[in-house]
């Protein structure tokens, strides 16, 4: 194979990346919706405290990912107030997805998801129910 079709493989256009993104919105769409304003609203309230942060951070990365004016990173404030769950139970579970590799903290009391770790964790949950 010439080095031209291996670059033509290789380097992929910004559709290829989005076709990607359609099955992971797919399996969100399961358990949340994200508004225009990147409000996360959680379907499911069945879900533990560990999997409702887990949810808000990963529907704040696809959202982010649709739409550049959504941040991917999100407040324990702000997580706190779409879960319904105590801020210092979000700090301790946000710290805990950090250790495991799932978030970053990019400043104090911020969190964000790696995108690469979302549809694992999405599949997941739809094992687990």
């Amino acid at each position: 194979m010439s080095l031209e079709e291996l670059r033509r493989k290789f380097i992929v256009d910004q559709d290829v990346l989005k076709a990607r993104l359609e099955p992971v919105v797919s399996k969100a769409l399961n358990y949340c919706v994200c508004d225009k304003e990147g409000k996360v609203h959680i379907l499911r309230r069945d879900l533990s405290g560990r999997n409702q942060t887990m949810l808000v951070l990963a529907a704040r990365a696809i959202a982010s990912q649709l739409d550049p004016k959504i941040a991917p990173q999100i407040s324990v404030s702000e997580i706190a107030a779409y879960t319904g769950l105590p801020a210092n139970q979000i700090r301790a579970r946000g710290k805990e997805l950090v250790e495991a590799r799932f978030a970053e903290s990019p400043e104090r009391g911020t969190y964000r998801a790696l995108f690469h770790r979302v549809e694992v964790f999405l599949d997941s949950m739809s094992e687990g129910s």
